[in-house]
């Protein structure tokens, strides 16, 4: 049997998630500061209502929009109305995750052997959906001197002939860097002269929490380049398990209209955001803030948290963060960020991402900020203690 190029992945587990089985297996103690997932991290749900929204009469029906319903578009316009941008529903297309809208975006502007630009670090997933839309990825940087910023003169150094959009993530993950307003502009400038489009994904927009730095608001409605913005209540209403995003078109009319019609057949393809979820969007979109604020304030915290640690004349280092669920710490040069990562597993029970994970240069370690907090002082404060006997 011959399979597709496209999947010809490597499958065997790293050395890390080897000797993270091994430790679960043997009933080993694991200090997990990966987890991510918030259903499992002790926020509190508005389960009357959530359940509620999933008990209408109108679920039971099916009535099929290649753009979703027209009750869920407009629920996502009302989420943008309380950041005082106004769209248009035609303008907004469901998809059931960020992925899969990642994965239309490739389908509507790339041809195979096409690319994008992405940001370095960066999330492995990008990888995999590219790879099966048979789109190149082609890197441009994000650099730290204490802050981040957009490698823009790299970025217009990377682009070629084949090059057809450049993906902003905003703010960026993992590093948490929001857009900031003067390299928006640069960006849509350089986009509009090229006839690039933005793909600009926006999960973890709610989640700032350290504002007056001239951060970009929401990038939908833009006006000047044709742009898809990418969301979800994934993030936004921290319903991992619900399965409802979607894509926001702006830019100038006809190219906009000309997305949009290639857009609606392309998901007309597939149906495949359920009738539950998007009976039940208004509601959830509703009362997102409930859940939304403990997130932040959880991140928000343990940022704080750990500031305060690595203040302590640690050797590690928590690099610069404005939002976000995840935390980037520099740790000692005197290994890899793998073998950092395998010891402290192996000698302190604490399980982090090794930065090479991200493409993230140097060594560093990627924590969760949704993590609970005694776990993270209680995991944090073996790490630093692993450290300083190096």
């Amino acid at each position: 049997m011959q399979f597709s190029q496209r999947t010809d992945w490597p499958l065997r587990h790293n050395r890390l998630t080897e000797l993270l089985d091994r430790r679960r297996r043997e009933g080993l103690p694991v200090l997990d500061l990966t987890i991510s997932n918030p259903t499992s991290l002790g926020f509190s749900y508005p389960e009357k209502d959530l359940l509620s929204a999933f008990s209408q009469p109108s679920i039971l029906r099916y009535t099929p929009d290649p753009k979703g319903m027209l009750s869920a578009r407009e629920a996502v316009c009302g989420y943008y109305r309380t950041a005082s941008v106004e769209l248009d529903p035609a303008n907004v297309l469901l998809t059931a995750s960020t992925s899969e809208a990642y994965a239309y975006a490739f389908s509507l502007l790339c041809n195979p052997g096409d690319n994008v630009l992405v940001p370095t670090p960066s999330y492995p997933l990008f990888d995999y959906l590219a790879q099966l839309a048979d789109v190149s990825l082609v890197p441009y940087p994000l650099h730290y001197d204490g802050s981040w910023h957009v490698g823009i003169d790299a970025m217009e150094r990377a682009m070629s002939d084949r090059t057809r959009a450049i993906v902003l993530i905003h703010p960026h993950n993992p590093t948490g860097a929001f857009l900031k307003e003067d390299e928006y502009r640069r960006i849509c400038r350089i986009a509009a002269d090229r006839g690039l489009a933005l793909i600009v994904d926006e999960v973890f927009l709610d989640y700032g929490f350290d504002a007056g730095r001239g951060q970009m608001g929401t990038t939908a409605g833009t006006r000047d380049v044709l742009t898809l913005t990418l969301s979800g209540i994934s993030k936004i209403a921290g319903l991992p398990q619900m399965k409802a995003g979607w894509i926001v078109l702006s830019g100038p009319e006809d190219l906009r209209k000309a997305a949009s019609e290639r857009l609606e057949l392309i998901a007309d393809t597939y149906l495949s955001v359920n009738s539950p979820v998007q009976v039940a969007l208004p509601a959830i979109l509703e009362g997102h803030t409930s859940v939304s604020s403990q997130i932040r304030q959880r991140a928000a915290d343990n940022v704080r948290t750990l500031r305060s640690l690595c203040a302590e004349g640690s050797s590690c280092t928590l690099l610069d963060v404005e939002g976000g669920w995840y935390g980037i710490l520099r740790v000692p040069n005197v290994r890899s960020d793998e073998e950092w990562a395998l010891e402290l597993l192996e000698k302190r029970g604490v399980y982090l991402f090794p930065g090479y994970f991200f493409d993230i240069e140097g060594c560093h370690l990627v924590v969760s900020l949704l993590t609970e907090p005694t776990l993270l002082d209680e995991a944090m404060r073996g790490m630093l203690a692993e450290l300083g006997r190096k």
